[in-house]
């Protein structure tokens, strides 16, 4: 729409209306899909910044990890998801900053090691593999380290709260004697069947519950839209592969790893906390030792204070660039560079002292190797899939943003829209507010279809966003209001209805008389052959013995029930919800002294990881009252 103006208006006159458009969207903004003013972040913790390219590729990841777990389908509502996406994003970004300010460190040395322990294949660690993972979460290898420098520092943090966590033995005895406990119990079963005497309701009284709950037999109001839906999949036949591309990406590939090699490196670390000058003592003789002959992987076994390869004679595998501290890195590079003998007389050359935020390092060059490059033949569909997914987006923003235009300026109709665009417009099946089929299982899609806009005003609907790569426009077909449900199709569930509820009250009331006179001095037995009354006795039940009762409830109530301290029996009515009620009857409890320590153990673990997990929660509670948060 702006671009038409701009075209059509000149001068002074074109001025003068940019003028108006501009204060007028100044005071009143524009549709959303015109709205590009807003912030660029999806949410901001203190200083630091979710993006919004950040939250969407988060919701894509965890959308279609759920649909995979789901044979294809969504559990959540989309709306749902991002809110638990940004909520979960929002937490961990706020403990990200609080363990950095606290002086959490992760060096280079830990992150290397667990990407190499995530990507290694039969010994090696496994780049290609490494790529391929982390071009599927959209991110490059400095945006994955990143990544899991941050989630290591996080550990760090609830690894210390969770190890603060404990329970005393006191506690750990009193739960695990309350576990293992079991009673004795009587259960009366009371069948509404003989106890209910009820008379069939009156026309009188159905009718007035059918009055009193009208709500409750209502026809939702139910909508037809025609639609018309852009998807990014249906545009990638149009695009057209241009070989001069694909060669131009080829030549920057066999550029880009020219000069990407691999050095195989062994180290010996000596610390320098506390006396520097003696560590660099022990160094300068670990070399001169090394200079005149002594094995590297022998003196690295027995003198490097680097636990994670001194076992190994110093072995630090294969390293790359960008994976070990900068001074560490330099010189093991250099030496590669260094000289004009051949990589194979390079290889088991010894560095001077290097020096890095770790301590002192004698480092060995094992060896070098570089990535072969991959034949055009087999680089050309990678280089395709990219050149197709870069022109689908910009093509699917440009007629996504026509869409919405055309919709927007001619709102009584989706003809412009068809004829420009090329789309076909569909008719929905009906759907409620609550309810829908394809595309309107999305809640944002059924809102907008309810919405006055397009109920009330008969307009075109703004443009839809279903995903980054989904939209639709809609507008109204069809309108049938909320009506009642006659009587007369519904009287007969309310016949049952009130005949169960009647029912259900006799029955309840006979419980509670027997129950009386079972607290008042009855025995159970006593009421053994009275008719529609069941008694059944179990023996040694325990918490987890489901087996032994005809219902769950049953045996929670059971648990629940305290024992009387005068002599009288203790009772709990039970609501089956099948219309029957159970009196449960406490007989006995026993409480074991000899619990075998491995159940003991059992629930210390699980006390003390209930109790850290109240600890995080808590500090992340509080971390949260006082940050600023803006979503």
């Amino acid at each position: 729409m702006l671009q038409a103006i701009n075209d059509k208006a000149k001068g002074c006159l074109g001025i003068a209306i940019v003028v108006v458009i501009g204060l007028t969207f100044s005071l009143w903004g524009v549709q959303s899909y015109l709205d590009d003013t807003g912030p660029l972040y999806a949410a901001k913790i203190n200083n630091t910044e979710i993006s919004e390219r950040e939250f969407e590729r988060t919701v894509s990841l965890k959308r279609a990890s759920l649909q995979r777990e789901n044979d294809g389908k969504l559990p959540v509502e989309d709306k749902v998801l991002r809110q638990q996406t940004l909520t979960q994003l929002v937490n961990q970004r706020l403990l990200e900053v609080v363990t950095f300010d606290n002086g959490y460190r992760i060096s280079d040395p830990f992150v290397a090691e667990k990407i190499k322990q995530q990507f290694t294949i039969d010994g090696e660690f496994n780049r290609q593999q490494f790529e391929i993972a982390v071009g599927r979460l959209g991110m490059s290898a400095p945006m994955y380290e990143n990544l899991l420098r941050n989630e290591m520092r996080v550990d760090q943090l609830q690894n210390a709260i969770s190890s603060s966590a404990f329970v005393t033995e006191e506690q750990v005895n009193r739960v695990a004697s309350l576990v293992e406990q079991t009673r004795d119990i009587a259960v009366l079963t009371f069948d509404t069947g003989h106890f209910s005497t009820a008379q069939k309701p009156t026309e009188e009284e159905i009718k007035e519950y059918y009055d009193k709950n009208r709500s409750s037999y209502m026809m939702p109001d139910r909508i037809k839209v025609d639609y018309v839906e852009l998807k990014s999949e249906s545009l990638t036949e149009n695009i057209e592969i241009d070989e001069a591309q694909i060669q131009q990406m080829y030549d920057d590939y066999l550029a880009s790893i020219a000069g990407r090699e691999e050095r195989k490196a062994s180290h010996i670390l000596v610390l320098t906390d506390g006396d520097k000058s003696a560590a660099r003592n022990k160094i300068d003789a670990l070399k001169k030792q090394i200079d005149e002959g002594a094995d590297f992987a022998e003196l690295a076994k027995s003198n490097s204070e680097d636990p994670a390869s001194a076992e190994q004679g110093g072995d630090l595998g294969w390293v790359a660039l960008g994976e070990m501290a900068k001074p560490f890195e330099s010189a093991l590079f250099d030496m590669a560079m260094a000289g004009d003998d051949s990589v194979s007389k390079k290889s088991g050359v010894v560095s001077d002292v290097v020096e890095t935020q770790f301590g002192l390092h004698l480092i060995k060059l094992e060896g070098i190797r570089g990535e072969e490059p991959e034949p055009l033949g087999v680089k050309r569909y990678e280089f395709e899939e990219e050149i197709k997914q870069e022109a689908v987006a910009s093509l699917f923003y440009d007629q996504s943003e026509r869409l919405a235009s055309l919709a927007y300026e001619n709102p009584d109709n989706l003809d412009l829209v068809t004829e420009e665009l090329g789309l076909q417009v569909f008719t929905s099946e009906e759907f409620t507010r609550d309810k829908g089929e394809g595309v309107f299982v999305n809640s944002d899609v059924r809102s907008v279809a309810f919405s006055p806009l397009v109920l009330e005003d008969n307009s075109n609907s703004d443009i839809i966003e279903i995903s980054p790569t989904h939209v639709v426009v809609l507008r109204l077909n069809e309108h049938t209001p909320e009506v009642a449900i006659p009587l007369d199709v519904v009287r007969d569930s309310i016949v049952s209805r009130l005949e169960k509820e009647r029912g259900s009250q006799q029955t309840r009331a006979a419980a509670l008389e027997v129950k009386q006179k079972i607290e008042s001095g009855a025995v159970v037995d006593d009421f053994k052959s009275q008719q529609g009354i069941k008694v059944e006795k179990i023996a040694g039940l325990g918490r987890r013995d489901n087996d032994k009762v005809s219902s769950p409830v049953i045996l929670a109530n059971a648990f629940e029930i305290s024992p009387a301290q005068d002599g009288k029996a203790a009772t709990r009515l039970v609501n089956l919800f099948d219309g029957n009620f159970a009196l449960v009857v406490l007989m006995k409890t026993d409480t074991p002294t000899d619990i075998a320590k491995q159940q003991i153990d059992g629930i210390r673990q699980g006390m003390t990881q209930e109790n850290a997990n109240i600890e995080i929660l808590n500090a992340l509670t509080y971390m949260r009252n006082n940050a600023t948060i803006e979503t």
